[in-house]
């Protein structure tokens, strides 16, 4: 079923022309990914379809009810308001309907033999359990855990949040908002890789339509069935997820450019033929061939031809080959507050080396390396760096960059022998062309001071790059540049990413910061991702053999229930009853599954039925609990 359509629309800010002539249609069961180069219009086109903003031309048009959710959309909260307060607003529709089942039941009890009462009831309770009513509270605590928050952290106000955190905790609300349309911008910003991987598993369960706008290539492919490019200002659409969508494109930009190339060669020949005959003994046969050539029509150049920069980085070796750079021994580091963030850390960072640092947020991986990089005296520990090594440094904060002057202005001085041009096409690589190069420093946002901080660390000569993030509000393509730029680097680099894709092209080795030291996976990413799975599978497991199976309720149990007339409704009651057996019944049939060994040969299977398994525990939880309050 079709939830919205966008029918040749368009959308200006001034006399520019964001977006034009999108066709979009999104289904019940779509999950769309929105890609593009910074500034080409993809949050612009969130807007239209979300209704923030009316289109300038064309057509929005959607289903009578339909419900979106978006992180833009959230209503603010009151003052002092905790964390599990936030998340429990998004529950308002299914509080809403549980005083209507509260209401109806108590008339149910005084006329048990209204029918109507009786359907009414039926629907209504249907809605209620079909949205999670009974497990609302299990509900928020997973999407706040699987987001990187801990249950310590539940009761803290929203007020003292950081601005990551803030971000973490209206992706919950939003993600437990019953909507036919989830509608995301940027989602994996200040997620680290199990909230990544948590958010992925929500998204692909869930039955609403998805379209988020992402630069992340892996989440791209895990969770979107189809990719909508927006590139000169035209949305273009493709199947499957960003893999597909690769391949796609590549194959059309190869049609398209051998197409592109026959009309040229054809137009070529014939401007020849032209040339050298008009006026002579072919004239009128040159005439005739300027005339059709008048009227063809010329193919324009395929977008995707345009040509892909490339950055280069740092100089030759210096003699470093085969030397350890970067070796810690015994670092210990916590916070004032008393809050530990590793002890008796060890690594070892060779020449040529190319080291992904991974770990849960508030981990200590940016605290790591200020502290290689001699920003940050460790509680106990020492740091060595190899002789005359050239370290450059790009962290979070952008303390070092200047307060003023334009982003031309700023870096010209640092390659005095580039021309103005030259500054500009390197300047361009980073997403700053045209007038951009002439905005102050002051009135860039974090995102473009974090560009601008990489453009001008990128210049320098080093024989080791710290990076901190460096993905971080940069587009596909310019990662791309970064990511064959690191690979050719004859150096070392050290770098904290949550970008898998990423992580996967550079990073040779990975280092996982656990608060007892450093988990070295010399496999890299693979690797990583496999221990992490492993572990989440042995949790799982760890957490079902140590709950006891839950009591059943047994037929005998039923016959000394109390007397009807003691109950809220004894036809809810019995609907309750009936929902704990089918349920009780579900959970044996999961629990042989899991200690069959068959299952276990099959990874994925297994924590799909593990995962059933905890959540048809929960929900028995809660009946339980209400079983218990109706007697």
């Amino acid at each position: 079923m079709t939830l919205l359509t966008l029918t040749g629309v368009e959308r200006c800010y001034g006399d520019t022309i964001i977006v034009t002539g999108v066709d979009l249609r999104i289904d019940e069961t779509d999950r769309i990914g929105v890609i593009g180069d910074n500034g080409t219009g993809k949050t612009t086109l969130l807007k239209v379809i979300t209704g923030e903003d009316a289109p300038d031309a064309g057509v929005r048009t959607s289903r009578r009810d339909l419900r979106i959710a978006s992180t833009s959309q959230i209503p603010d909260l009151p003052d002092g308001a905790s964390i599990r307060e936030a998340v429990a607003t998004s529950f308002a529709e299914l509080d809403t309907l549980e005083r209507e089942l509260r209401d109806l039941e108590e008339r149910m009890a005084k006329t048990p033999d209204d029918a109507a009462l009786v359907r009414r009831h039926d629907r209504v309770h249907a809605v209620f359990e079909a949205g999670g009513g009974y497990r609302r509270q299990q509900l928020a605590e997973q999407a706040l855990l699987g987001l990187g928050f801990t249950m310590d952290e539940l009761p803290k106000s929203v007020d003292v949040l950081s601005g990551g955190e803030k971000a973490r905790l209206a992706l919950a609300r939003a993600m437990l908002l019953p909507c036919d349309l989830l509608v995301l911008d940027e989602p994996t910003n200040h997620l680290d890789l199990v909230g990544i991987d948590f958010l992925e598993r929500w998204l692909v369960t869930r039955s609403a339509a998805v379209i988020v706008v992402s630069h992340d290539r892996q989440f791209l492919d895990h969770v979107c069935t189809s990719i909508v490019e927006i590139d000169s200002a035209q949305a273009t659409r493709y199947r499957g997820n960003f893999t597909a969508f690769h391949t796609q494109k590549e194959r059309n930009l190869e049609t398209a450019l051998r197409e592109f190339k026959k009309q040229r060669d054809f137009i070529d020949k014939e401007s020849a033929y032209i040339r050298k005959h008009m006026g002579g003994r072919w004239t009128a046969q040159a005439k005739g061939r300027l005339k059709r050539l008048s009227r063809l029509q010329r193919l324009a150049a395929p977008k995707g031809a345009k040509s892909v920069f490339r950055l280069r980085l740092g100089d030759k070796a210096r003699g470093l080959e085969g030397q350890c750079v970067i070796e810690a021994s015994g670092l210990s580091m916590s916070w004032p507050d008393g809050t530990r963030l590793f002890e008796q850390l060890a690594l070892r960072v060779f020449h040529g080396d190319r080291v992904g640092l991974c770990g849960r947020n508030g981990s200590g991986k940016s605290t790591l390396l200020r502290i290689i990089a001699g920003d940050l005296t460790p509680k106990s520990g020492d740091v060595e760096h190899a002789k005359k090594l050239r370290l450059a440094w790009f962290r979070q904060e952008m303390e070092d960059l200047p307060t003023s002057g334009s982003v031309l202005e700023i870096f010209h001085p640092l390659v005095p022998t580039w021309t103005e041009g030259e500054c500009r096409s390197w300047l361009a690589r980073f997403l700053f062309s045209g007038d951009e190069t002439a905005q102050d420093v002051a009135t860039l946002s974090g995102g473009e001071k974090r560009r601008l901080c990489l453009a001008l660390l990128l210049l320098r000569p080093a024989d080791v790059y710290l990076m901190d993030e460096p993905t971080n509000h940069l587009d596909i393509s310019t990662r791309e540049a970064l990511e064959d730029a690191l690979e050719d680097f004859p150096g070392t680099a050290l770098v904290v990413s949550h970008d898998r894709w990423f992580l996967r092209k550079v990073a040779r080795r990975i280092f996982e910061l656990q608060p007892d030291g450093i988990v070295v996976h010399e496999q890299g990413m693979e690797q990583f991702e496999q221990s992490l799975n492993e572990r989440a599978a042995n949790e799982k497991l760890r957490a079902t053999d140590k709950r006891s199976e839950p009591p059943r309720r047994t037929r005998a149990a039923e016959d000394t229930r109390p007397d009807s007339g003691k109950l809220r409704n004894p036809w809810a009651f019995e609907k309750l009853e009936q929902r704990i057996m089918t349920l009780e019944e579900e959970l044996g049939e999961l629990q042989e599954r899991i200690e069959s060994e068959e299952l276990w040969k099959d990874p994925d299977q297994l924590k799909s039925v593990q995962g059933r398994a905890s959540e048809v525990r929960t929900e028995l939880e809660a009946l339980y609990a209400k079983w218990e309050s109706w007697q």
